[in-house]
């Protein structure tokens, strides 16, 4: 889906010994009219060039504009990409997909994706591989930054997710850090109470993007049509906002689809009824797998001894195998985690195994479900910035004051 692309073979040759990834090349071209954009009709390229093809560079990022293509050119400190180091091509490459993801301008009153790199300055003044972007939905999700935090964040902020759960938030310029690190009392590193901000509209946000949505879901789209022809197909779907837009790409491509679900003992709120209400909506065949965590057996789940997963696994892989599935299509992306970045988007786990919006940020994720009128897990509209259950070590400390809130 996001693919590199070098000019001359060789540079190609290099590049791939770096990325350990699928490559293309330009066949070694010199001029534009030598290049055929056509191969890039249903792929997000990073173009490397040295500076020995600066101009060819610059002639083909405004050609490729007029194609309204995403897509992201590498100029190297080097007179060819054969002569840069492996651990450059590495980061120039991973850079160059967090851009993609964090790449993001404001603009008429909207939270504007950009295409190319070009459009500067960008909202974040820091991109990093393992950064996530989303945008604040829902009354109760401001009412809790204000009871919890005391800041007034308005609805359609942006924000930027650090690493530990530190997250920046922009209306549009930035208005507050918090931090939500694990295991840690929710704290305010930083707030501006005198800076006016601005609701950001949400509708117009989508208006902004819906170019850049269409040809997004399109190369998503592609990747699930070269991949799941004549094959059984499951959606590991657990409520989140990642498996509802897996399973509703899923849907745009195969007629026949099963979500299967695995149900626990200590599911978080609303959870078994979204499924159900979203899988009914679709149309989609919902297999559930009841597992039980069993507390006085295992303990409470920890980071060093996450058992409860491998037993969610275990139900999804028995489900898998009695229903006959040849590939499951999940909803892991990059910006989640390092493990989940460098996995492939083909691969073989429990079964056949493929990722298609593994270069996606929840940003995305979001305003995808919101142009399709698919509506977000009650939790996200509260605060939650990802689901899993009730006991999982992952909740931070906001979340769980979040869930007590609804309790009381």
């Amino acid at each position: 889906m996001i693919v590199a692309v070098a000019r001359a073979k060789k540079d190609a040759k290099a590049l791939k010994h770096a990325l350990k990834e699928e490559v293309l090349s330009l066949g070694g071209v010199r001029s534009l009219e030598e290049c055929d954009l056509s191969t890039f009709k249903n792929l997000i390229p990073v173009f490397f060039f040295g500076k020995e093809d600066i101009t060819l560079a610059e002639e083909l990022t405004q050609a490729l504009l007029k194609h309204n293509i995403i897509f992201r050119v590498v100029i190297l400190n080097k007179k060819s990409v054969r002569n840069a180091r492996l651990s450059e091509l590495i980061s120039a490459f991973e850079r160059a997909k967090a851009e993609i993801r964090l790449g993001i301008t404001y603009k008429n009153s909207a939270w504007c994706f950009s295409f190319h790199g070009l459009e500067k300055p960008f909202v974040f003044k820091e991109i990093h591989p393992d950064y996530d972007a989303y945008i604040v939905i829902g009354e109760k999700f401001v009412e809790n930054l204000k009871k919890f935090f005391d800041v007034e964040i308005p609805q359609g902020a942006l924000v930027l997710r650090k690493l530990y759960n530190e997250e920046e938030f922009y209306a549009p310029r930035l208005k507050a850090i918090l931090s939500k690190k694990l295991g840690v009392r929710p704290e305010v590193l930083f707030y501006d109470p005198s800076l006016e901000s601005f609701e950001v509209s949400i509708k117009k946000t989508l208006a902004e993007n819906e170019r850049f949505l269409d040809f997004l879901e399109q190369v998503s789209l592609n990747f699930l049509l070269k991949t799941l022809e004549g094959k059984k197909v499951a959606v590991p779907f657990s409520g989140g906002k990642d498996s509802t837009a897996v399973l509703l790409l899923t849907k745009k491509v195969v007629k026949d689809v099963t979500a299967i679900y695995v149900k626990t003992n200590f599911e978080l709120p609303h959870t078994y009824d979204y499924v159900v209400k979203i899988c009914d909506e679709l149309k989609v065949n919902l297999v559930i797998k009841e597992v039980k965590f069993d507390l006085e057996r295992f303990g409470h789940p920890t980071h060093e001894n996450r058992w409860c997963t491998e037993i969610k696994l275990l139900g999804l892989k028995e489900s898998a195998e009695e229903l006959g599935v040849d590939v499951l299509v999940a909803g892991d992306r990059e910006a989640e985690s390092k493990k989940r970045r460098k996995r492939k988007s083909h691969t073989k786990r429990l079964l056949e195994e493929i990722y298609p919006i593994k270069h996606w940020s929840a940003l995305m994720v979001q305003l995808f479900l919101l142009k399709n009128r698919i509506p977000l897990h009650p939790l996200y509209l509260c605060g939650f910035y990802r689901l899993g259950c009730s006991i999982c070590p992952s909740l931070s400390d906001w979340e769980h004051e979040i869930l007590k809130s609804l309790n009381s």
